[in-house]
């Protein structure tokens, strides 16, 4: 393709999506992008989105509009407004089929004075499930290759074929822009949707990192390096009525190996909460299993 194709293809990629993707008068004097990713929703950086109440938003086709915040979910940079009053516009396709190390990327985003900003480079790299640092798990690691604005935080990143990969945002890796991939902002989305907030899920427990001797991970045969111990236990919570003791060390939480606390804080959020969950606890050295109703934090 020689430079003229290119180009035109870039711009008729941008212009595209473009079409979702708004500018949000996020906070008194500053403009971020969001993007309309499904219905009548936007998803927005939550770091960037220092309003409450009405938000003001420019549409794509110039018209104001105002949304208000559906609920946030700090851990993944996402918050969910909903359009007062808009239909739905053409939404992009939804895909990561075709998300791989050194696919193309474009990052398109909206400002007030200029219109659409766009950014391209690729996917610099990609892998399964991540959990991250504050327990939330993204639904796909998507780093992406490319130099982005501060205007395009909350900006639309698409393949080249058009297909809506996720939301970016630069807030969770220090040198790097991250996409949230669509499938975590319609999970985010369904839970405020059913629930009016992100549940989270509580035991009643101090726990505190410790290391699983390599003889008894071979016994066990599924024990991580570490797991978390009980150091404190809440009267009348999940852990006391389920018969965790103290000195008990968690191994396991259903499949996931419990290796620090911001895992098992992940495990226990989302529908989760209010069911039965076993739990591989490590006891006098021997591994038993435990079943715990997760309860939700009071907030």
């Amino acid at each position: 393709m020689d430079l003229e194709n290119y180009s035109a293809a870039v711009t008729r990629l941008v212009e595209n999506a473009g079409a979702v993707v708004v500018a949000v008068k996020s906070a008194a004097y500053r403009v971020s992008s969001g993007v309309i990713f499904r219905d009548d929703l936007i998803a927005v950086n939550n770091h960037t989105l220092r309003r409450e109440g009405a938000i003001p938003v420019q549409l794509p086709d110039g018209s104001e509009a105002s949304a208000t915040i559906l609920g946030r979910d700090a851990p993944v940079d996402v918050a969910i407004l909903k359009l007062d009053g808009v239909k739905r516009p053409a939404i992009v396709p939804h895909s990561d089929s075709a998300a791989v190390a050194g696919a193309f990327v474009a990052v398109v985003g909206r400002t007030l004075d200029c219109g659409l900003s766009a950014s391209v480079g690729i996917l610099g790299a990609v892998g399964g499930p991540r959990r991250w640092w504050r327990g939330e798990q993204l639904d796909r690691f998507l780093r992406l290759d490319v130099n982005s604005y501060p205007s395009q935080a909350g900006a639309a990143v698409v393949l080249a074929n058009g297909e809506f990969l996720g939301m970016a945002t630069a807030a969770m890796l220090r040198h790097s822009t991250v996409a949230v991939p669509s499938a975590t902002l319609d999970r985010i989305a369904n839970e405020l949707l059913s629930q009016g907030k992100i549940r989270q899920g509580y035991l009643g427990v101090g726990l505190q990192p410790v290391v699983v001797p390599e003889k008894l991970r071979a016994e066990i045969g599924r024990a991580a390096a570490s797991g978390l111990m009980v150091l404190s236990i809440e009267p009348g919570t999940s852990a006391e009525e389920g018969g965790l003791e103290l000195g008990d060390i968690l191994i396991a939480a259903g499949e996931t190996l419990l290796e620090d606390p911001e895992t098992l804080q992940g495990v226990l959020r989302g529908d989760a909460v209010g069911k039965p969950m076993k739990f591989t606890v490590l006891r006098a050295g021997r591994a038993i299993e435990i079943e715990l109703r997760i309860a939700a934090r009071r907030v």
